[in-house]
This record gives structure tokens, C-alpha cells and sequence, in this order.
């Protein structure tokens, strides 16, 4: 007779195998820096047992979520998922005071495994820079924790990797972030523009396209729009737009259409900045965002002379 767990074994690994051989992926391509091909193959054909945060993985990288009710769990894989979702939903709301969930996730049951500590590490450091603000310690701690899975990425190269789990994902987008403050601008824009085009032509989730493609978008607008390049942020910027209208991203769709009106400013079209400008000061008021509002408009009158109302 087949035991519980020998079973659910048996079922993630051949829908796993079914949805790679689905997308015409090799083991090598799904499991690169993450597990052996051995590994896969004895997950796949059932004969290994996987564990929690190497199967989410592996469906991260084919771009969707296992299915949990196939997932094996011990006490420790519930405790430490209920806590994953518990820290991100603290720094979704802008709670940065994480350190004691990270804490228990470590403590709670035996040693972390590679993934896991690949989460405890990132999302420490995450939260850290939130509050200290300490851009060159953050990068140096970012790169750390994303090595434990893509061993060979340097600054100024790019993964070698074709597909990325929601996690590598995201910590090469902090990474990009933290090059650009510690003024490492040509790196930080090349990663960037590497995510775009992993979120536009690679395997992702709508989930993960919906969180993380207008962020992704808007960070390169400033960053172009920064450089002077008008063209090319107010390309960008109208991606951002329809990303905003498409994956329902309410909160983003004002900087969005400020960034529209200052590419469009560089490009001697004052007249139509001025009204996406002010647009997007309206809905800024309207959503209570009143700093973001004054800022721009001081940058705006500033810069570029204009006399949008300072409240």
C-alpha cells in the first residue's frame, strides 16, 4: 500500500513534470542553481519526497503556484508559510517591524534550508533598509542572499538563468534599486530593463505581472526621465498606464501619469505636460497623497518654471 506522503510525492512531481514538459523546458533550464537534475528527475518520477520551498520554486519558475493541497507539509512548513504571508502583509501596509516574525520563522523547527534562508535573509534586509536607509550595506546583503540561488551573478552582468522564481525576482529588482542610489546608474538601468523584458516575454504569473511589471515600468520613467531621455520615459510611461488600467493598479496610476507629463515636458510639449501634471495632482488630492502633490509641483515650478498651486 502506498503511504499518504509517498503519494502526494508522487503527485507534485508528475504535475510538475507535465507543466515543464508542457512548456518545452529542460530540467537543467527549471532546476539551474536551485537543486541537481538527479534531484528533479527523483521528484518527478515520485521517488523523493521535495521540500516545501523547493517545489513553490520550481512552480515559481514554470510561473504559477503549486497545488497546495498536493504539497507535502510537516508542522514546520505550515508554521513558517503562515508566518511568509503574515511579513508580507506587514510590509505591503508599509510595517517594516518584522524582526520578531523573522525571528520566530528561524526558531520555530529545524535548521532553515537554503530557500528559506534565502527568504529570511532578503526580507531582513529589506526591512532594514527601510528603516535605516543604508543603500550600500543593503546591496552588499541583497547580492548575498540572492548567490544562495544564482551563484554566478556579478554586478554588471546578467543572470544567466532563463527562468526566475518570484523571489529572485524580486530581490534583482531591490538590487537594481540599490545600484541606482549607490550611483551605479548605466548597472542599475541594464538589470532593470533585463526585469522588463523578463516580465513582458518570460514566464510569469499575471499574480506576479499584476505586483510587480508597473513598479518595474515606473522606476525605469524616472530613471530615463532623469537621464533627459524624454522618448524613451514617455514610451515607458504609457506602458505604465495600460499596465495600471489592465491589473487594476489604482495606486500607481497617478505617478504614472506625472511621469507622462514630465517626459512629455522634456520633449518641449509643455503644454500637454502641464495638463497630465495636472491631472495627476488632482487624483494625488483625491487619494489624500498631499506630499507626493507638493512635491511635485515644487520639482515641477523649479526645474521648469512652472506655477502649478503649492497646498
Amino acid at each position: 500500500m502506498v503511504k499518504w506522503s509517498s503519494m502526494k510525492a508522487y503527485l507534485i512531481g508528475s504535475i510538475l513534470k507535465e507543466y515543464r514538459t508542457r512548456f518545452k523546458i529542460s530540467q537543467e533550464e527549471l532546476c539551474f542553481d536551485l537543486c541537481a537534475v538527479s534531484t528533479l528527475s527523483r521528484i518527478e518520477n515520485g521517488s523523493q519526497i521535495p521540500g516545501r520551498k523547493l517545489i513553490e520554486s520550481l512552480f515559481s519558475r514554470l510561473g504559477m503556484n503549486p497545488p497546495a493541497s498536493s504539497i507535502p507539509m510537516t508542522k514546520t512548513d505550515f508554521k513558517r508559510e503562515n508566518l511568509e504571508y503574515e511579513i508580507i502583509d506587514k510590509l505591503a501596509n508599509n510595517d517594516f517591524n518584522i524582526f520578531q516574525l523573522l525571528e520566530e520563522y528561524k526558531s520555530c523547527g529545524n535548521e532553515l534550508d537554503l530557500l528559506e534562508e534565502q527568504f529570511f535573509r532578503f526580507f531582513k534586509s529589506y526591512a532594514e533598509d527601510k528603516i535605516n536607509h543604508e543603500a550600500n550595506h543593503a546591496l552588499k546583503e541583497f547580492i548575498e542572499a540572492l548567490h544562495l540561488t544564482l551563484k554566478d551573478y556579478k554586478i554588471g552582468l546578467l543572470p544567466k538563468a532563463k527562468l526566475l522564481t518570484k523571489t529572485e525576482l524580486i530581490i534583482l529588482n531591490n538590487i537594481a534599486r540599490m545600484l541606482y542610489f549607490t550611483n551605479q546608474k548605466d548597472h542599475a538601468i541594464n538589470l532593470m530593463e533585463f526585469l522588463r523584458s523578463y516580465f513582458e516575454n518570460g514566464i510569469v504569473s499575471e499574480e506576479e505581472k499584476a505586483k510587480n511589471y508597473p513598479v518595474i515600468l515606473f522606476n525605469l520613467e524616472n530613471w530615463y526621465g532623469l537621464k533627459g531621455e524624454g522618448q524613451k520615459s514617455l514610451e515607458l510611461s504609457e506602458k505604465g498606464i495600460n499596465a495600471c488600467i489592465q491589473y487594476g493598479k489604482l495606486t500607481q496610476f497617478p505617478y504614472q501619469i506625472f511621469n507622462k507629463g514630465y517626459a512629455l515636458n522634456l520633449l518641449g510639449k509643455r503644454q500637454e505636460a502641464e495638463k497630465y501634471i495636472s491631472d495627476a495632482f488632482t487624483i494625488f488630492k483625491q487619494m489624500k497623497k498631499y506630499e507626493e502633490a507638493k512635491f511635485g509641483a515644487e520639482t515641477m515650478n523649479k526645474e521648469f518654471g512652472f506655477s502649478f498651486p503649492i497646498e
